[in-house]
């Protein structure tokens, strides 16, 4: 079984990172991976959030704050290293490699992860975000493929735990946090 899912992995992989590279993809994708590009959009959706939200906003940025720090430590720090798959720019020789194959562990994509955290945290407090979030964040998860650091499976992985810790956060705020008057706001456009 997993050696067939291996399989199949792969064979998406060569797909997207060989049959689909085109001139435009080679430029733009390490552009959208690229630290900068994410923490720039990311980093300043919520600097929108603070700055035009007010309370409720600010309520929805440090809950991404919150939401990030989960993400990337459960993703970096515990998930990554107890399953420990290699980078494909490591491990397979035809891989279109275009950024810097860094030494860190593949499974789950910390990219993917953040990016969904976020996207699932966004459209929960501000619904119509989450027609430009989640489309961000699957630009972003597939562009790690695209590049060759990380395979398919990586990415839907990374999307389904940084749902899950957006969910955890999600959780607290609304069973924890606001029940007991911390960090408690309604949303500023009201519902009939």
């Amino acid at each position: 079984m997993i050696e067939t899912l291996v399989g199949i992995d792969e064979q998406l992989m060569h797909f997207i990172n060989v049959s689909l590279a085109n001139r435009l993809f080679d430029v733009v994708m390490p552009i959208v991976t690229s630290e900068y590009f994410v923490r720039s959009v990311l980093g300043g959706a919520v600097v929108v959030m603070v700055w035009k939200g007010g309370k409720y906003g600010l309520i929805t940025g440090l809950l991404a704050i919150l939401t990030v720090l989960l993400s990337d430590q459960m993703s970096s720090q515990m998930i990554k290293p107890w399953v420990g798959r290699l980078r494909p720019c490591h491990e397979l020789e035809w891989v279109n490699v275009l950024v810097n194959c860094s030494s860190g562990k593949s499974f789950p994509s910390s990219h993917a992860v953040n990016s969904f955290a976020q996207a699932v945290l966004w459209s929960s407090r501000y619904p119509k975000l989450g027609y430009f979030a989640y489309p961000l964040a699957s630009l972003i998860a597939i562009s790690r493929v695209f590049v060759g650091v990380h395979y398919p499976l990586d990415i839907v992985a990374g999307a389904i735990v940084g749902s899950i810790c957006a969910g955890i956060t999600i959780l607290i705020y609304r069973f924890g946090l606001s029940r007991i008057g911390i960090l408690n706001a309604p949303h500023p456009i009201k519902t009939p």
